[in-house]
Formats: structure tokens, sequence, C-alpha cells
């Protein structure tokens, strides 16, 4: 046994910074942000276990928490939705990845991003933690084989892999048993590109999904711009293409940069407060609240960042591609009716009718969507009932639009022209002629920009001229398309809106401006003239009156 009795005080003090480094070296084979603690020691005293450059927020317990029930295995599929620099990356990509092969050198692992560059990026860093003394301490059983010096491909002694592949990349053919993506949009303007996100679906399905297996654990990390995203299809219950069988496998965080009451804050223990300050009231609302990093982001540097960029701030730093009050089409335009006695009787409107055909192969996703709609005195617009929103064979979309034809008989239909005239424009004349259905089908000019092409209907929602049947069942969903509109995966209904709008404005028009009768001053030139010409003709009538 030592005789402590001799030892100088810097050798109990080391001895002491030995013993406390033998328990955290312990506790980090279970615990992340342990391991993390050790990870980046602080430079100053690299040899005392509790002093470190890591310092975890509320948040990253939280984090750690969901993360360290993967290595368990007690889930599988994991969502995680957080603000830009709150610090998502630095514990789920690049530290997790080296703790799970900590505890499993077998087995292989494979990380997704956007492009493969950033993700050589952090394979580069989770080769520096692999081969760090402190982590070699915590894990001497997870070394790099001899000649594996690549960042984006690693192999271990015990056998396992660790790929880090771009978002389109191939990745290897073998199984993976953990595979982490994130952020595999890089920004807005990705985001904002159908075929972008398109292709990210394609490449989860082909690609990363098709090397998982009944066993193998799934983590989901990203801000979300838009609703279809890859945590949006899996996780949101207010997709379009919600599937409730499959987010049930999924164990889902969106950790919001300002907190109100829910789970999250209950679960942080988080001190909901109504602000004192003016700005931040006039911002967020007076509701309690608090922000989730206050020592990084306050609510103060929250609230300017919303007045920057509102729509960004709810899908970047809340977790809501959408906001709860619409962007395009405003909450407050939207003039419900609970009951059809509401709605005024058919023979004091006038009747136009619309259809959003989906029938080309990019379109293999979208519905058709078509109906008619009311216009009285008043010009204001009343979406009839009978909307007809589904996914149709050419000859059942004829029998859909011929019925509408024959119970409102619209004045004028309205469609584009690519659609209407070229893709069923001969089926249609030829059913229409046996039907005796002779309402004229008015082609509109395709317009891709979304905006542009709502924006007639726009102007007339905001004006509280437009009127929806909310009884129906379809109203549900066509409600929640205009307020996501033009974030949301779908806009069938918005489409068949701008297609009545558009056709409104073409048929209807502004009264024509009458022109102005020229005023002339009295005493101008212009006005002597004119008495001059007015007495010449008097003289001239007078004369042919006497007979001269």
């Amino acid at each position: 046994m030592k005789d402590f009795a001799n030892t100088s005080t810097a050798e109990l003090m080391h001895l002491e910074k030995a013993a406390r480094r033998a328990l955290r070296i312990d506790e980090a084979r279970d615990s992340l942000i342990t391991f993390a603690k050790l990870m980046k020691p602080d430079p100053e005293d690299v040899d005392d276990p509790d002093r470190s450059l890591y310092k975890p927020a509320r948040h990253h317990y939280l984090i750690a928490e969901a993360l360290e029930r993967v290595v368990r295995g007690e889930i599988l599929r994991l969502a995680i939705s957080m603000p830009p620099q709150h610090g998502k990356s630095e514990l789920a990509s690049r530290l997790f990845p080296a703790f799970y092969m900590g505890h499993f050198p077998q087995r292989s692992l494979m990380f997704g991003t956007y492009s493969d560059t950033f993700a050589a990026k952090f394979g580069g860093e989770v080769r520096e933690y692999i081969t760090s003394p402190a982590y070699q301490s915590i894990f001497p059983g997870t070394r790099l084989r001899k000649g594996s010096k690549a960042k984006d491909e690693m192999v271990l002694e015990g056998g396992g892999q660790l790929n880090f592949i771009g978002r389109g990349g191939a990745g290897t053919g073998m199984p993976a048993d953990l595979e982490v993506i994130d952020d595999p949009l890089k920004n807005a303007e990705e985001a904002g590109s159908p075929t972008t996100v398109a292709s990210l679906h394609e490449w989860f399905a082909k690609v990363m999904y098709s090397r998982a297996r009944t066993t193998t654990a799934i983590v989901l990390i990203h801000t979300r711009w838009i609703e279809d995203d890859l945590i949006g299809r899996r996780c949101d219950p207010d997709h379009p293409d919600h599937d409730e069988y499959e987010a049930e496998k999924w164990t889902f965080l969106n950790i919001p940069a300002v907190l109100t009451d829910g789970p999250v804050a209950r679960a942080l223990g988080a001190n909901l407060v109504v602000p004192s300050n003016d700005r931040v009231i006039a911002v967020f609302g007076e509701k309690p609240m608090a922000a989730l990093w206050p020592e990084q982001f306050s609510l103060e540097h929250l609230a300017s960042a919303k007045k920057l960029d509102p729509l960004g701030f709810e899908a970047l730093y809340q977790g809501r591609p959408t906001p709860d009050d619409g962007e395009y089409f405003k909450r407050p335009w939207l003039v419900e009716h609970k009951d059809p006695s509401e709605y005024p009787r058919a023979d004091r409107l006038r009747f136009y009718a619309a259809s959003d055909h989906a029938l080309t192969e990019k379109e293999a996703n979208d519905a058709t969507c078509m109906g008619a709609v009311g216009i009285d005195e008043h010009d204001d617009l009343w979406i009839m009932p009978e909307l007809v929103w589904d996914r149709f064979e050419t000859d059942v979309l004829l029998d859909e639009m011929l019925a509408i034809m024959k119970y409102r008989k619209p004045l004028l239909w309205f469609a584009e022209a690519e659609h209407i005239e070229k893709a069923i424009g001969p089926f249609r004349r030829k059913r229409q002629i046996e039907e005796r259905q002779y309402t004229v089908v008015e082609p509109l000019k395709s317009i891709k920009d979304l905006r542009a092409r709502a924006r007639s209907i726009q102007g007339r929602m905001a004006m509280r001229k437009v009127h929806f049947p909310a009884w129906m069942p379809w109203w549900t969903r066509a409600r929640a398309e205009l307020l996501k509109f033009p974030r949301a995966k779908h806009d069938d209904f918005v489409s068949f809106l701008s297609l009545i709008g558009r056709g409104l404005d073409r048929e209807l028009g502004a009264s024509p401006e009458m022109p102005r009768k020229k005023v002339v001053r009295v005493g101008s030139l212009e006005w002597v003239k004119a008495q001059h010409n007015v007495e010449k003709k008097r003289t001239a009538r007078m004369k042919a009156a006497a007979g001269w």
C-alpha cells in the first residue's frame, strides 16, 4: 500500500486526477455526454477529466439520452429536428458514430449528408476521435485496421466499417447496422427544388434503406426546410401522405429554439415565463416561453432572427416548415361556412368551373382537382361542395367533368391548355357531343411559377370574397394545402382555385374606363376658338331657318 504520508501535494493532486479520470472513463462507456467531454479536453489541463471544451446544454442531454437508447437497441428509428448552430451535428454526427463503433467494432455504419465533400469532412473528424489516445483509453478494442487511411471509408480491426457518403452516393454493397443522416438538404434553394427533393427520397429508398435490415437503426437529424423532407414523410402528422403505421415506428424529437408549453419543454425542465422585453413580446406574443439555449441564443436574439425572416425562422428554428397562420394564403382570409343553408340559392349564382389535371409522368403523385364556383351579385365566389379530387383514368375523369357540366351548367370551364387540348381534347369533345353538354372549355396558358399563377385568387381571398363549404370532408385537406402553400408537397386544390381566378380575370376583366371629357380653361385661346365655333354654328342655323 502506498505511503501517502510522504507523498507531496503535487503527487496527491496527480493521483486524485487519475482516480477521477478512471471513473470518467468508466462512465464514458455508457454516457455520451461524458464521452464528449473526454474527447474535448481543456488544453490548459488535459489531465483533468472534469475540465472540457465541450459545454453541454440541457437539450444536449435530451439528445444524448435518445442516442444512448439507440446504442442499447431500445430505439430503431429516431428523428431529431433542431435549430441551426445548436450543437446537433457535433453530438449526433461526429461524436455519436465514434461512440457507437466503440461499443460495436464489428458492425457497419453508414453516414449520409448533402454532399460527398461534407461527408468526407465528417469522416475525417470521426477518424481523429477514434485514433486519439483519449478514445483508446475508453474503447481500447476499437482500432482502425492498418492501411485504412481514407476519410470516407474506414475499416476496423474488429471487421466493422464506416462509410461516409453524400446524397446520391452509392456507398458499399454491405448491409448497415446503423445509418445516420444529417442535413441531407443543404439550403433553402435545394429544398425549393422539386427535382432535388425527389432525388433525396429516391436516394433514401434505393441506397440508404436498401442497406437496412430488420435490426438496423436509422437516425435522421436535420433542420426542416420544407414539409416534404425525410422527417416530414415519416413523422409529421400534418404531412399529406402521413402513414400512421410507419410513424409509430419512429421516435421523433422536435426541439424548437423558442420553447412554449409542451412535452419538450417539460422534458427539459424549462422555466417558462412571460417575457418583459417589449421587442420579444411584439414578435412572439405574451405567452409563457423560454429560449432553448439562452446562453447562446437569447429571446432577444431569436426575435431579431424572426423579424429578418419570419418564414425561415418557423422552419429552421421552430421545426415548422409552414406557419400555423399561413404564408401565401392567410388563415383570416378563409371564409368558412359550417352549414349548407348559409350558401346562396343556385338561381342567384352564375356558375364557372375549372379542372387541374395530373396527366403527365412528372405529376404521377398528384391528383386531379375539379369543381364549380358560383358568383353572386356582389362578385363573391362560392366554392361549390361537389368538388372532385382524386387520381383518375381518363375515361373516369371525363365522366366526372360531364357530371359537373350537367349539374351546374357552367358558363365556361377553365383548364390549362396543355392538358385540356393535347391530352384529353379529342376524347372530351367527342364525349361532350354524345352527352349534349356544350359548355365552352377555355384553355389557359400554363404558368410554371406557383406564386404567380395564384395571384388572382390570392387577391380575392385577401378581400374575403371567396367562400368555402367547411361542412364538406375535403375541406380539411384543402384548408391545410392553402395554409401550407407554396411549401406543401401537393398544390392540387390551389391550382384549381388559381385557374378559377385567372379564368375569371380573363373573362370578366376590369370595367373599361370611360374616356374623360377634356376640360378647357375659361379665357384660354382654346376656349376663345371654341366660343367662335359655337357662334358660327349658331349663325349658320339661324340663316338656314330664315331661308337665306
